[in-house]
């Protein structure tokens, strides 16, 4: 008997150890130009399995996939969708122990293309805002001057002004970096590129995409999405640890040949089954004091 009680309090212990933490995950589900597979939904579901919050970046119009999408999870999870920004939304979508506090909304003090968009969260002792973004990818007459090195330099900006240093910042989405650099091939000065990882340096700043090295993409060799925070300082001390991340490499399942490269029907099948982008998540604790006591 009393074997059987140390497994069931081994049980409980680790139950309650996976409650001390949370996942965050975030992608851009990628508008499909060609018909998309009947059971698209479905897959995003699927693969978004055990994330506490997702943030999603590029969906349609009617904001209805982030409704379908949640349902699709599970009962437990809610959801909410911004309004149109430039022929899109954002959405956020979550599980207990995540409730949302207040009301999410377009973050009206950053000034980029599309209108980022913001929600506050507490799980356990760690409550945060989310802001989530889709930078431009380049300049046009459409966009200008919203050029994605001009939105990097926003978002400098508006960290530098930002009124509420106690309250836990997280950024995500899709901020359409299209290079990725290490050791010394740093981005020509002046570049986007560059601006980017000057960002990232003068905030402290760490991106779990970054960390991992692993694209997002499943085209090429670039890291879009991106989960980004402030271990230490005035953000959160909350992340779990770079042994926490991971970068969805969900699109093997379409990779026929099992050669590890998607040729260009297997891309297409996975995009119009998914998206173009994988799924970047982290894990943070949420039973560390409160900061805000």
């Amino acid at each position: 008997m009393a074997r059987w009680m140390i497994v069931i309090g081994l049980c409980l212990m680790g139950a309650a150890t996976m409650a001390q933490t949370i996942t965050i995950g975030t992608f851009n589900i990628h508008k499909p130009e060609a018909t998309p597979a009947p059971d698209r939904m479905k897959n995003i579901a699927r693969f978004c399995k055990g994330i506490d919050l997702l943030a999603l970046q590029e969906v349609d119009e009617t904001g209805s996939e982030v409704e379908t999408i949640a349902g699709l999870m599970g009962s437990e999870y809610r959801w909410c969708v911004s309004d149109v920004t430039l022929h899109e939304r954002f959405g956020f979508i979550w599980r207990p122990p995540v409730v949302q506090i207040g009301e999410p909304g377009f973050c009206d003090a950053l000034d980029l293309g599309r209108k980022p968009y913001s929600a506050r969260f507490r799980a356990g002792n760690f409550d945060f805002e989310i802001v989530t973004v889709h930078l431009f990818w380049q300049g046009s007459k459409k966009t200008y001057p919203h050029t994605r090195g001009v939105e990097i330099k926003k978002l400098d900006d508006w960290l530098c002004d930002r009124k509420d240093p106690e309250l836990d910042l997280i950024l995500t989405g899709d901020f359409n970096e299209p290079q990725v650099y290490y050791g010394m091939n740093y981005p020509p000065p002046h570049s986007s590129h560059a601006f980017f990882y000057d960002f990232l340096a003068r905030h402290g700043l760490l991106s779990v995409s970054l960390e991992q090295r692993i694209p997002t993409s499943l085209m090429n060799a670039n890291i879009y999405d991106h989960i980004i925070f402030n271990t230490a300082g005035y953000f959160t001390s909350e992340f779990a640890g770079s042994s926490s991340i991971a970068v969805r490499q969900w699109e093997k399942e379409f990779d026929i040949s099992k050669d590890g490269v998607l040729d260009y029907r297997e891309f297409e099948t996975a995009k119009g089954a998914a998206s173009d982008h994988r799924i970047v998540t982290a894990v943070f604790r949420i039973d560390q004091p409160d900061d805000d006591e």
